[in-house]
């Protein structure tokens, strides 16, 4: 069999499996071109104490202005003095929790901060805001999506809290009804194209892509052969959104990217 025809197939192999994890909801290796398809589920806040008043302030407030978000229940409680030095800039604090803002591992810039709220009795939960496209949550710089930057600054703080952190489950408020979030990462040197189909029977809620510029000023992501033009780029990392138009259902997409470059759809399975 020659290389052209090792290629067709491994592409075939990869719209099977793309399709086929689109209802999965564990978390499988994820490597170039494999599905990482994660769960959303609705966090329980109103349950980790018994001040009921503070659960439903915080609970109103991720309802307005939350979007995807991920969060972690320690096992045990946290000493809001610990974690307090990594807050950029503190919106609330009270003797019960502080909410504010933290930088991203590996991303220095204010423009990644994601807000994040921590409870004494063990919560954190970190998220971005309503306005912001799904894809800014993708960690273009490490090159996986087997994490999330929301995921990495929660493990960050329980780290500092002395928290035994496993992973952290991640929810879009915005969406109430989606149940996954699915990513396909492609890298320049595995052949840069993939394709996409997505079942028409799923509903689909956000689209959008990052990518990654390794090799200076070259990168680019392109959807059926058209380049698509970021919401934001720095220092390499850049990302955007993909309207309902671009993506239709029922139809083989052909992605092209260069130099690493993630679709991210957040999706509900009947």
């Amino acid at each position: 069999m020659n290389m052209q025809s090792i290629r067709r197939l491994y592409l075939i192999v990869i719209v099977l499996c793309v399709t086929a994890l689109l209802g999965l909801s564990h978390r499988p290796p994820a490597m170039a071109s494999s599905p990482q398809a994660i769960s959303l589920i609705a966090p329980a806040l109103a349950s980790v104490n018994n001040q009921g008043a503070v659960a439903e302030a915080i609970g109103q407030k991720l309802d307005t202005e939350a979007g995807i978000s991920a969060y972690f229940k320690s096992p045990d409680p946290i000493a809001l003095s610990q974690v307090r030095p990594m807050f950029r800039t503190i919106e609330t604090e009270t003797t019960d929790y502080i909410l504010g803002s933290i930088g991203i591992p590996n991303y220095a810039e204010e423009h990644f901060d994601a807000h994040v709220y921590v409870h004494k009795s063990g919560w954190i939960l970190a998220y971005y805001l309503r306005d912001d496209p799904i894809s800014k949550i993708v960690d273009s710089r490490a090159q996986t999506i087997n994490t999330t930057k929301l995921n990495n600054v929660v493990a960050a703080v329980a780290s500092t809290a002395g928290s035994p952190f496993t992973s952290a489950t991640h929810y879009d408020f915005r969406y109430p009804n989606a149940t996954n979030m699915m990513m396909v990462a492609e890298h320049y040197a595995n052949g840069s194209e993939f394709t996409v189909k997505m079942p028409a029977s799923y509903g689909y809620f956000e689209r959008g892509w990052a990518l990654q510029d390794i090799t200076c000023c070259n990168a680019d992501f392109r959807l059926n052969g058209v380049d698509l033009q970021q919401q934001y780029v720095e220092n390499g990392a850049m990302y955007g959104s993909i309207s309902a138009s671009e993506l239709l259902p029922d139809l083989t997409h052909t992605i092209w990217v260069y130099d690493y470059g993630v679709l991210i759809v957040i999706y509900r399975v009947p």
